[in-house]
């Protein structure tokens, strides 16, 4: 029976074709050079180019699927083709925001300064992301401390600032179903204890499942078998990270719900030493319970930490379920001794505290020791400059250290309280306080912020203006205006940053696991990465929000900006928590929904860099150079790159103002990062010899160091877009010469042996990219759903499977296209229209391979629907064209899948859909002996020349 009978839909019967329809067929293809994108037109090399930016930046947030999406999309924007449908909203934006900064940056790029000759080895342009020094203002005059900025400053017009004010209703897609021989029937038993403590709580079926799974210890995981093909180990980490994450916004919230510390270090110091205890009261918990399912090795010694994991994996599953109240519930009950000291119920030791109390003092430590060497005991002595004394005894250094800093603690309590009297925290213990009001006559901005924050947080209730003003209030204007904070019992918005920087860990976590985890049980490391957000992502948040228009600020803030607005993002996050609590999870603002969803769950550019060097047999390290004041201290740091053979270079970049050591890495280490796409942007021309002398030493040490790669490190590869491998696994053949042909130049002779890895590389990739896990033919392959959809996918990817493994390519094209009219005319009727004369084609075997699968599939649906063939086959500028006719066939329907699978597929092929016939090209081989020896070993990958044999000529 024939599988098109059912799949192929008819239409009407067109009108006459022309008589000269394969020439108006090639004509209309040759005319497709560039795609319309929001009203724009844009070449196809273009697009291709956006493509590729676009996927490189999905795969530094591992999502892989999207990389896999504008891997697939690149290689159909060939000239003449034409991609299926309409591109998705979110690719639709990111390509109008590459496109625009690509357009915008190579003008910058081009016209950039040049850097100073005192800088070794070159140092590149500045960097945005470094904090400049805003210009000294004039110093105020005497008691003028009452008024926010001095009188001769220039008041500037007022013009309120557009917020974003939407709120969203936050929905979730389902998440995956935990194994049943992973889980069991052990689910149930961690419920009954989770009820046991919380005092009741109706679970659903979901709940129970994945606290099973939550019970398991990754040694478990492992000796089940399961933990690759149904859950890989890092779901259980990142359930842990969220359970970490609830766990600290849950003993935050207590904190600040029961004391008022002065300072912010008391409130962290007293947040770490909780968690400490609360790890502890929790895995003891879970081990009394026993609620561990660990494997048979790990289960011989168990280790405290297997039980304190197990129950933040746990937490994590109450938190991903919605069930934050349960939750906090469990804390509660588990760890009812949080304002004791930490020493007297099994919590962290006491040295940090005494390091606080007495950083001023120079506390130290010396050490004695006695007894046999079997059975030491040390004697540590607490000293500081004052001449306060401690001692303590232990049978380690450490052990005996934190004897005697609570010896210290004892005996010289902070703040000159009683002997035994505790504690730095102690300081904060509950009391009653005022609580924060508006001030009385604020700015217009600051008035506005509040209105709209009310708005965007949907806030409202007595309280909310005094937060929200707090969290508004820097720490220069509470310190220049003390009378008029203490007015409204205000302060500055430190203690409120803090609690926000757990707050927003906590629904960065959330949002990311619940999103992973909704895509299935077996995420990679890449994918289940869950990114702490920095001091310049919270900066772009209160960027989003506006908030430093609405700041009350003395006057040197402007030196701190970034910080600043970094700090008041987080300030307003806890001010609505607060106020909502866990509602944030699943109400907030659209801007912080949005900037939840956009947040980069990657590597930082040192560590891109550290990972791109050391594939590559490279090390890295930094030297910095310190300069400027202490108030305004500047870093100037130099990346020491080595490569696999001991060559060495340098490469520095001048700070652009006031930065960390940290900043100055970051700005050195993206420099060379964006250095490395010179190549493939056709920048060449704009760089200095400094920048040339780096790209050409990074370029050899990366075809000198590399070894052998897995797909995954492959993958990796393509998507930073490591020696071209970006292009060829998108087809781009003419863009990978050029690039070949730009890195010749960088290289000069030294780049004229290929080595053998590199050759393996490039055959790996072509592979990787046409069969691999990642590639359209297996994932057409892999549908397995009974719609005529997924079966036309199926046969579609058999057929070109078949044209890369078995083509015929012992026959001339004309004794292929005979054989088949042979067997195809006495079904349907075949009218055959040869018009390539005596040209000649040189065809590759899967060339061959896909004109017969193409006559194959098209016979088919034209005798599924009893309807004549007519073939017409023309050679023109070295390209062979076939032309399909099939009438009363929904060509596009019938046809669609199979085209767009074989042009991704096969080299130098593109098989052209039109409503009433199938135009396939194959195109003619490049002249080798016009490549370098770069471009042909990566076209000899492409081409698959090396298994293929002697290719025939047609004639």
């Amino acid at each position: 029976m024939n599988r098109w009978v059912g799949i192929v839909a008819l239409r009407e019967t067109p009108a006459p074709t022309p008589v000269h329809r394969i020439a108006l067929a090639i004509e209309a293809a040759r005319k497709r050079t560039s795609y319309s994108l929001g009203g724009q037109k844009v070449s196809y090399a273009r697009m291709r180019a956006a493509l590729r930016r676009v996927g490189q930046g999905y795969a530094a947030r591992s999502e892989w699927d999207r990389w896999s999406y504008c891997v697939d999309l690149a290689g159909e924007f060939f000239d003449g083709g034409e991609p299926l449908g309409g591109l998705p909203r979110w690719l639709t934006d990111d390509l109008r925001v590459t496109l625009d900064h690509d357009r915008t940056a190579t003008d910058g790029r081009r016209a950039r300064r040049r850097k100073p000759e005192t800088a070794r080895s070159g140092s590149p342009r500045p960097r945005p992301t470094l904090r400049k020094a805003a210009p000294a203002r004039p110093a105020p005059p005497r008691g003028s401390h009452a008024s926010p900025r001095p009188q001769s400053a220039p008041v500037e017009p007022y013009v309120r600032v557009v917020r974003r004010l939407g709120c969203r209703d936050v929905t979730h897609p389902a998440l995956s179903e935990p194994p049943a021989p992973l889980v069991g029937t052990f689910g149930d038993t961690v419920r009954t204890a989770v009820v046991e403590a919380v005092g009741g709580w109706d679970a659903r079926p979901e709940a129970t499942a994945w606290l099973g799974l939550a019970a398991s210890h990754r040694s478990h995981l492992y000796e089940s078998g399961l933990a690759e093909t149904a859950v890989t180990p890092f779901v259980l980490g990142m359930l842990d990270r969220l359970g970490r994450s609830t766990v600290g916004v849950i003993l935050i919230d207590a904190y600040t719900g029961a004391h008022r510390p002065e300072k912010v270090g008391v409130q962290s110091t007293e947040h770490n030493r909780r968690r400490t205890v609360a790890r502890h009261a929790l895995g003891r918990w879970a081990a009394g319970h026993g609620l561990v399912r660990m494997g048979a090795g790990e289960a011989q010694r168990p280790a405290p930490s297997v039980a304190e994991a197990v129950a933040f994996q746990i937490l994590g599953v109450l938190s991903l379920l919605d069930a934050h109240d349960i939750a906090r519930r469990l804390v509660e009950a588990v760890c009812p001794d949080l304002d004791r000291p930490a020493d007297e119920i099994g919590g962290a030791d006491p040295t940090t505290e005494a390091q606080i109390v007495f950083a001023k003092d120079d506390l130290t430590y010396d050490f004695t020791e006695e007894g046999p060497e079997h059975g030491k005991t040390f004697l540590a002595t607490a000293r500081t400059r004052t001449g306060r004394t401690a001692r303590g005894t232990g049978l380690n250094k450490k052990a005996a250290r934190a004897a005697a800093a609570r010896a210290l603690l004892s005996v010289h309590p902070p703040g000159g309280g009683k002997p035994g009297g505790g504690r730095v925290a102690d300081t904060a213990a509950a009391r009653p306080a005022p609580a924060p009001q508006p001030y009385l006559t604020p700015s217009l901005r600051h008035k506005d912020a509040l209105a709209d924050l009310k708005t965007m947080f949907d806030l409202g209730g007595g309280r909310v203006d005094g937060l929200l003003a707090q969290a508004l209030t820097h720490s220069s204007y509470a310190y220049e205006n003390q009378t008029a904070a203490a007015a409204v019992h205000q302060r500055d918005n430190q203690l409120l940053a803090h609690h926000g920087s757990v707050v927003l860990d906590h629904l960065t976590t959330h949002a990311r696991v619940r999103r992973v985890l909704a895509h299935g049980l077996v995420p990679d490391e890449d994918e289940a990465r869950i990114h702490t957000p920095a001091n310049e992502d919270t900066t772009r948040l209160g960027d989003e929000l506006a908030l430093a228009q609405g700041l009350m600020t003395g006057r040197g803030a402007g030196l701190q900006r970034e910080t600043m607005v970094a700090d008041a993002a987080q300030a307003v996050t806890a001010a609505a928590w607060r106020i909502h609590g866990a509602r944030l999870l699943h109400r907030r603002p659209a801007a912080l929904d949005d900037w939840l969803t956009g947040l980069q769950h990657h590597h930082d550019p040192i560590t891109v860099l550290t990972y791109t060097a050391s594939t590559f047999g490279m090390t890295l390290s930094f030297e910095h150079e310190r300069s400027g004041p202490d108030h305004l201290q500047t870093y100037t740091s130099t990346l020491v790159l080595r490569d696999a053979r001991g060559r060495v270079h340098r490469w520095t970049v001048p700070p652009d103002g006031p930065c960390s050591k940290t900043e100055a890495d970051r700005a050195t280490a993206r420099d060379v990062l964006d250095l490395l796409t010179a190549p493939a942007d056709d920048l060449l021309d704009t760089l200095t010899g400094e920048e040339r002398d780096l790209l050409s030493h990074f370029l050899r040490a990366q075809i000198d160091g590399l070894g052998q790669t897995n797909e995954r490190q492959r993958a990796r590869m393509i998507g930073r877009g490591d020696l071209g491998t970006d292009l060829l696994a998108t087809g781009d053949t003419e863009a990978f010469q050029a690039w070949a042909e730009r890195v010749r130049t960088l290289l000069g002779p030294d780049g004229a042996t290929v080595p053998d890895t590199l050759h393996d590389l490039y055959r790996q990739i072509v592979a990787d990219t046409r069969r691999g896990p990642r590639s359209l033919l297996r994932r057409m392959a892999a549908g397995q759903d009974a719609d005529t959809t997924s079966a036309l996918r199926r046969h579609a990817a058999d057929a070109v499977r078949r044209a890369l493994d078995t083509g015929p390519w012992q026959k001339p094209v004309r004794d292929l296209v005979q054989d088949w009219w042979r067997d195809q005319a006495p079904d349907t009727g075949v009218t055959v229209r040869d018009l390539m004369r005596r040209e000649t084609f040189t065809p590759l075997r899967v060339q061959l391979g896909a004109l017969h699968e193409t006559l194959k599939w098209c016979g088919d649906a034209a005798d599924a629907a009893s309807t004549p063939v007519d073939v017409e086959l023309t050679v023109q500028d070295g390209t062979l064209h076939a032309w399909i006719g099939l009438h009363s066939v929904d060509v596009r329907a019938a046809c669609d899948d199979f085209a767009q699978l074989l042009s991704r597929t096969l080299p130098y092929t593109d098989c052209l859909v039109d409503d009433d016939h199938v135009l396939l090209r194959l195109h003619g081989r490049p002249d080798p002996q016009d490549l370098s020896p770069l471009a042909a070993a990566g076209l000899g990958a492409y081409l698959g020349e090396e298994d293929t044999g002697r290719p025939t000529e047609t004639a």
